[in-house]
């Protein structure tokens, strides 16, 4: 090649060399339209740098093909460190989905949205019930002893704290009304007979 390329020698390199360089660039980034655009950029920047680049080269195409090989390795770079981060981005999100349906799974909703309303129906029903039913009902819902053991604390019979503990349950069923399915799931122990 001569010191000085003229335009009509760029045309002929270009139209001989550009359709080889573009298949060997979409060869490693599978996308026809990247691979042009590259090529066609590695050819302008020879066509702009053309009166430093010339006098140092011997072989021209080489050169273009150089560039051609060194962009599209940054372009390879660019797109392994994009899907990198969408991996990233997508094992995040699908620890996020895991950890939710786990805690979707595990949690009743309607436990958690009626449990303050379903307390103070109980509390408030336990409070207007007589001093000695709601602490037989206490002593052994909440305190775990047995008839036996009530009806000796308060110096009753077994039957009365029987009967006791009968009225308060149905008095609780009556005002926990439409919340007893809810209630039974909260305070299974409580509710029994």
């Amino acid at each position: 090649m001569i010191q000085r390329m003229e335009m009509h020698e760029f045309d002929r390199l270009y139209g001989e060399y550009k359709p080889r360089f573009i298949l060997i660039a979409c060869s490693y980034l599978r996308d026809r339209s990247a691979a042009e655009d590259l090529v066609t950029d590695c050819f302008m920047h020879f066509w702009e740098k053309r009166e430093e680049i010339v006098p140092v080269t011997e072989n021209i195409p080489a050169y273009i093909l150089g560039m051609v090989r060194h962009k599209c390795i940054d372009a390879l770079r660019t797109h392994q460190q994009h899907l990198m981060t969408q991996q990233q981005i997508y094992q995040l999100e699908m620890r996020n989905i895991r950890e939710n349906l786990a805690a979707l799974e595990e949690c009743d909703l309607a436990k958690i949205l009626f449990r303050s309303e379903v307390e103070e129906i109980f509390h408030r029903r336990l409070a207007e019930m007589p001093e000695l039913s709601a602490q037989i009902f206490i002593a052994n819902r909440f305190e775990n002893q047995t008839y036996q053991e009530i009806a000796q604390r308060y110096g009753i019979s077994v039957r009365k704290v029987t009967r006791e503990i009968q009225r308060c349950l149905k008095l609780l069923r009556e005002d926990l009304g439409d919340y007893l399915p809810i209630a039974v799931l909260l305070f299974p122990h409580f509710l029994d007979k």
